[in-house]
C-alpha cells in the first residue's frame, strides 16, 4: 500500500488498490501525476469509451516515444523495440541535428527522426478512431509562482527533508548500490542521504581521476570516511580507443555524454563485480540546489520584496560571489529587468541563445556558419513549452527548467548500456525534489555570498569541511581528453573529413583539420565538443534508413 511521503501528498507506491485504479481511469491518468510519483509510462484505457490514454509520469527519466503507422499509434522507450517492428523508411531530421551540431540539445518534442516524437513529462497522448490529442498534465511553470519557500531556514528544512525522502525512496529497491562519487557537493549529499536510507543498503563508491584539475581524490577521500563506505579509486584511461563510439545504441536523438566512452562500460562491470544493482549518481545537483544563479535572480527579488531589506542584502551577496562591484551589479540587473520588461515575447531561450551565438564562443565550437545560419532559420520549432514565459515568472529559475528538460531527454539514457544492465539511477530527478526546488526563489541559493547555500546549509551536519567548503569551481579531465584525442587523431581524422557532417556542410572543415591533428595545441576548439560531434557522427553513420517487413506484418496482425 502507498506510504505517504514526508514533503507533501505525492505518494510513492508499488501496489495500488482497486479503488485508487477507479479514481485513475476516470482521471484520464491525472491522479498518477498528483497523488503519485516515479518513473513510469503508463497506458489507460479510458472507461465507457473507445479510446485510450498513454501519459509519462512527471519529472521521469524514462523516456516515452511515439510513432504513428497506418493508423496504428505505436509508444516505446527504447527506439530498438521499434527498429524490431519497423518497415516504413525512417528519415533523418537534419533540422534537429543541425540544431545540435550547434549546440542546443533537446529543446522541443521533435527527435533525430522525423517519424518520431517524444511525449514529454507530465504529458499525455490522447488516442481514439476520431482524434489525437496532446494534454499537459504537469507543467512546472506551475510552481514558479510559489512563495512558500521563501524564507531561508524554512528552504533548508525542505530541501533536507525532500532530497532525503527522494533519495531513500529511489533506492528502496536495491540492496546493494554503487556511487558514483566525484567529491563535489552533489554527488556527497547523494551518498549521505543513501546512509541515512532505513533500508541500510549496502553501498560502494567510485571515483574516477586523471592528472591536472581531474584529481579529486582528496573529496571523495574524505566523503567515504565520514559515511564508512568502500571507495574504489581509478584512474582515466587515457589509452581509449574511440573505435568504441560505433558501437553506441540507437537512440531517438545522438546522446551527447562526454565521459561515457570511458566510464560507462567500467562502472556496469564494477556494479556486477559487487553485485550491485544500480548505478545512482549526483545528475541535476546543480540544478536542483541552484549553482550558477544569474542575474535574473536579482530581477526575481525585487519583484518580490521591492520595498525590503531583502534586496540590498541579495545584490550585495550577488556582487561577493561574482567578484564585480555593486555598481556593476546593480547595473547589470537594471539592464536585465528593462530587457524583460521592454520585451514582452523575452523567454529564458534567449540567454541561451545569446550563449551559443556568441562569436567568441562560435569560433570555439566546430559547427560552420551555415549550420549557424540555418539553425536561426528554425529556432522557433526548438523551442520547450517549459521555457515560454518563464523568465516573465522567475527569472532566476530558467537553469533549473533547462537542467530538467536535458536530464528527462535521451541525454540522460546511456548510449552503451543494455538492458540487462544495472540501472543509471539519478534520484535527485524526481518530482518530489524538483516540485520543492522549483518553489525556492533563486536568490536564496546564493545567501550570505554562498554558492548552493541552501544545499549546504541542510547538510552542514552530514558533509566533511573539505567538502562542504569547496568552492564553485569543479575538476574536470581536460587534460584526459586532449590525451585521447591526441592518441586518437587519425582515426578522428579520418572520421571526421570523410563523415557525414563535414559532407553536409555542418561542420567547418578548417577547424576539425586544426582539432584533430598534431598541432592540437594551436586549435582554439573546446575539447568537449570534439567529443559532442563525434556522438553524432557515429549516430548518423549507424542509423539505417530503411527497416524490412516488420511493422506492417505487425499491424495486420493486430488488425
Amino acid at each position: 500500500s502507498p506510504t505517504a511521503s514526508q514533503t507533501g501528498s505525492l505518494r510513492s507506491v508499488r501496489f495500488i488498490s482497486r479503488d485508487a485504479c477507479e479514481r485513475i481511469v476516470d482521471s484520464k491518468g491525472r491522479s498518477l501525476i498528483s497523488d503519485y510519483w516515479g518513473h513510469h509510462v503508463a497506458a489507460i484505457r479510458c472507461a465507457g469509451a473507445y479510446s485510450a490514454v498513454v501519459v509519462r509520469s512527471a519529472a521521469s527519466t524514462l523516456a516515452c516515444h511515439h510513432l504513428q503507422e497506418r493508423g496504428l499509434n505505436v509508444f516505446f522507450s527504447h527506439v530498438e523495440d521499434c527498429m524490431a517492428l519497423n518497415d516504413s523508411p525512417l528519415s533523418i531530421n537534419w533540422d534537429s541535428i543541425t540544431a545540435q551540431v550547434v549546440g542546443y540539445d533537446y529543446l522541443s518534442n521533435e527527435t533525430a527522426i522525423d517519424q518520431i516524437r517524444t511525449v514529454e513529462s507530465g504529458e499525455c497522448i490522447e488516442c481514439s478512431p476520431e482524434r489525437f490529442a496532446r494534454h499537459v498534465y504537469w507543467d512546472p511553470r506551475r510552481l514558479l509562482g510559489d512563495s512558500s519557500l521563501d524564507d531561508f531556514g524554512t528552504a533548508t528544512h525542505a530541501m533536507r527533508d525532500a532530497v532525503q525522502y527522494s533519495v531513500s525512496a529511489s533506492a528502496s529497491a536495491h540492496d546493494a548500490i554503487l556511487v558514483k562519487l566525484s567529491g563535489g557537493l552533489d554527488s556527497s549529499i547523494v551518498l549521505s542521504a543513501l546512509n541515512e536510507a532505513s533500508h541500510a543498503p549496502a553501498l560502494t563508491a567510485i571515483t574516477y581521476y586523471s592528472r591536472g584539475c581531474g584529481d579529486e581524490r582528496r573529496f571523495a577521500r574524505s566523503m567515504a570516511e565520514i559515511v564508512g563506505c568502500r571507495l574504489i579509486e581509478r584512474p582515466r584511461n587515457d589509452t581509449l580507443d574511440l573505435h568504441c563510439i560505433q558501437d553506441c545504441n540507437w537512440t531517438a536523438r545522438p546522446v551527447l555524454n562526454f565521459s561515457a566512452l570511458d566510464t560507462e562500460s567500467r562502472n556496469i562491470a564494477l556494479a556486477r563485480e559487487l553485485g550491485a544493482s544500480a548505478i545512482f549518481d549526483g545528475e541535476m545537483g546543480d540544478n536542483v540546489f541552484g549553482s550558477h544563479a544569474g542575474v535574473g535572480a536579482l530581477v526575481e527579488c525585487f519583484r518580490r520584496h521591492p520595498l525590503s531589506p531583502r534586496l540590498p542584502a541579495a545584490i550585495a551577496d550577488y556582487a561577493i560571489l561574482s567578484r564585480q562591484s555593486l555598481w556593476r551589479t546593480m547595473r547589470l540587473a537594471f539592464r536585465e529587468y528593462n530587457g524583460l520588461s521592454n520585451h514582452p515575447d523575452f523567454t529564458a531561450s534567449h540567454e541561451v541563445q545569446r550563449w551559443y551565438t556568441a562569436e567568441a564562443v562560435r569560433s570555439m565550437t566546430l559547427a560552420s556558419d551555415d549550420a549557424h545560419d540555418h539553425y536561426k532559420r528554425t529556432a522557433h520549432r526548438f523551442l520547450h513549452p517549459w521555457l515560454r514565459d518563464a523568465r516573465r515568472l522567475a527569472p532566476g529559475s530558467h537553469l533549473l527548467l533547462y537542467g530538467l528538460i536535458v536530464a528527462t531527454s535521451t541525454a540522460h539514457h546511456s548510449p552503451f548500456a543494455r538492458p540487462d544492465d544495472p540501472p543509471r539511477i539519478s534520484p535527485l530527478v524526481c518530482q518530489p525534489l524538483v516540485e520543492t526546488a522549483l518553489r525556492i526563489p533563486a536568490y536564496l541559493h546564493f545567501s550570505n555570498a554562498e554558492n548552493r547555500a541552501v544545499a549546504r546549509a541542510a547538510f552542514a551536519d552530514r558533509l566533511p569541511p573539505i567538502v562542504l567548503q569547496r568552492g564553485t569551481g569543479k575538476g574536470g579531465p581536460d587534460l584526459w581528453a586532449r590525451d585521447v584525442i591526441e592518441r586518437n587523431v587519425e582515426f578522428l581524422r579520418e572520421y571526421f573529413l570523410d563523415g557525414i557532417l563535414v559532407q553536409r556542410g555542418l561542420l567547418d572543415r578548417r577547424k576539425v583539420e586544426a582539432v584533430v591533428s598534431p598541432r592540437i595545441e594551436k586549435s582554439t576548439a573546446i575539447l568537449s565538443d570534439v567529443f559532442t560531434k563525434l556522438y553524432i557522427e557515429a549516430w548518423l553513420r549507424k542509423w539505417p534508413q530503411t527497416n524490412a517487413g516488420r511493422l506492417r506484418s505487425a499491424v495486420a496482425h493486430l488488425g
